[in-house]
């Protein structure tokens, strides 16, 4: 949630350049009114947002006991209003100007302290994800995966020896711009079989959805 279209349009064109399914509100209460029903890993906020502050959404998101990792973005650069931010529930508070790096750090920073006990490095037998590069080997020799691919794997991932869903999927991988179909998941997961070999299990549970079971 940003309201400056310039400083947004880079965020969203670096994260989703890196593989990341974003969604873009120049709006306070556009932005709020989504968080009611869509579930997000994480949140960059604006504080200076028109028509609700971006205040007021950490401080009701917190009430509501929504446990999105929030990471603030603004120009209020003051001492107090930065423990302001984090005593109201932010995760993280980055000031303006900023260089979007800093960003894409600061992003996986939080998702990897919000997903696997904050773990870096998972090993899944032969495998080993590296959540904070986003990359994946096989005793020590890279595994390409496109976006889409590695985001369909860091999914399962997060919810292994669970049985998932493709909406599901592509709730969590697809943007509201994206024309994501079942077909498309289906792809996707047959690449990955293919990709992951025998470290892992990656069943089909007919008519539910898929399970990635790590003990094979």
């Amino acid at each position: 949630m940003e309201d400056n279209p310039t400083l947004a349009q880079g965020l969203y064109d670096k994260l989703v350049g890196i593989g990341y399914a974003v969604d873009l509100f120049h709006d306070g209460e556009d932005g709020n009114s989504v968080l009611k029903y869509q579930q997000y890993d994480l949140l960059i906020l604006d504080l200076g947002l028109p028509n609700i502050d971006g205040m007021d959404i950490l401080k009701n998101l917190r009430n509501q006991q929504n446990k999105i990792p929030v990471l603030i973005i603004s120009a209020r650069d003051k001492l107090d209003q930065k423990i302001l931010g984090l005593e109201s529930g932010a995760d993280d508070y980055l000031c303006k100007p900023f260089d979007l790096d800093e960003v894409v750090a600061r992003v996986s920073a939080l998702l990897r302290r919000s997903s696997q006990d904050g773990q870096s490095f998972i090993t899944l037998n032969s495998l080993e994800f590296d959540s904070s590069t986003r990359t994946l080997a096989r005793d020590g020799k890279r595994i390409e995966l496109s976006h889409r691919e590695l985001s369909v794997f860091e999914y399962l991932l997060s919810n292994a020896d669970t049985v998932v869903s493709k909406s599901n999927i592509v709730d969590h991988i697809a943007s509201f711009d994206d024309d994501m179909t079942s077909t498309a998941i289906e792809t996707y997961i047959s690449r990955l079989r293919k990709k992951l070999g025998n470290d892992v299990s990656l069943k089909t549970v007919r008519g539910l959805g898929y399970i990635l079971n790590t003990k094979v």
